[in-house]
């Protein structure tokens, strides 16, 4: 099957847009550095801002030529819609406001599974090659629907809600427990010291303008922690601050996993329509 330079240009930044997915997943998993996190944020920015426009535009050449319905319709108008609006307008849009202001918010989940919409560019590009003569745009449908159902089920079923429900719990009656149970003094620091060497996830302690306790230094947080990474509890006159990036990196090798089943999907309509072309 012969492919125009243009659909050879569309598929590799179709496929760059998928790869961006699993390098965000993977990087909360490793714990790459905020910095890192940040420009894969924003090169998924890009891609969502790029397909919106490339949505945008076909619909108005559409319109200017009365092929409004046949663009959405047959022509497969309501996939481009689908893979670009809703991830920037729920998605990379106010993330990237949110690094406009310095920061690295924790994306609902609604929102973080709407990167999987991207299948649906896959689906439109090949679909017309890859897919039967009759029916082929029923087939096309049906994969969609497939991806569109899986995109938003799968991480619900994965999600470890239960999980974090009980760390969270933890981290809150600990530090209940810290800031009622000693009136002050050495005997504090030094009880908050053994706490924070049987909790990993304790990262920091201070009572008023006084550090109690820290696990890292400044420029260690400033590397590798946004405001997303980590728990602040405020009890009485003291601050704990917990790290969220066991929760965030089960939630992403979820996400991650998912990614594969549905990649799995296509490429077995991929190569199934490709034998029977």
């Amino acid at each position: 099957m012969k492919m125009s330079a243009r659909r050879i240009g569309a598929a590799v930044i179709v496929f760059l847009a998928l790869a961006e997915i699993p390098c965000e997943d993977f990087a909360l998993l490793f714990g790459l550095p905020l910095g890192l996190r940040r420009l894969i944020r924003c090169a998924g920015f890009g891609f969502d801002l790029f397909f919106t426009a490339w949505f945008l535009v076909g619909l108005y050449a559409a319109s200017l030529n009365r092929k409004t319905r046949r663009f959405l319709g047959f022509e497969g108008g309501w996939m481009d819609f689908l893979a670009s609006v809703p991830l920037l307008v729920l998605y990379s849009g106010p993330a990237m406001f949110s690094l406009a202001a310095g920061g690295l918010p924790l994306v609902p989940a609604l929102a973080r599974i709407t990167r999987n919409l991207r299948f649906l560019r896959f689906l439109k590009i090949f679909r017309l090659g890859f897919f039967p003569a009759r029916g082929r745009a029923g087939a096309a449908f049906c994969v969609s629907v497939l991806v569109l159902a899986g995109a938003f089920a799968g991480p619900f079923v994965f999600r470890p809600g239960l999980l974090e429900t009980r760390i969270l719990d933890r981290h809150f009656s600990s530090a209940l427990r810290l800031s009622r149970g000693t009136s002050g003094g050495e005997s504090l620091a030094r009880e908050i010291r053994e706490y924070g060497r049987e909790e990993p996830d304790l990262l920091s302690v201070k009572r008023e303008a006084a550090s109690l306790y820290s696990r890292y230094d400044s420029a260690h947080y400033r590397r590798y922690y946004g405001p997303a990474d980590y728990l602040w509890i405020k009890s009485r006159d003291m601050d704990f601050y917990f790290s969220l990036k066991p929760l965030l990196a089960q939630e992403a090798g979820a996400g991650a996993s998912w990614f594969c089943v549905l990649a799995a999907l296509c490429l077995a309509f991929f190569f199934r329509g490709r034998k029977k072309t």
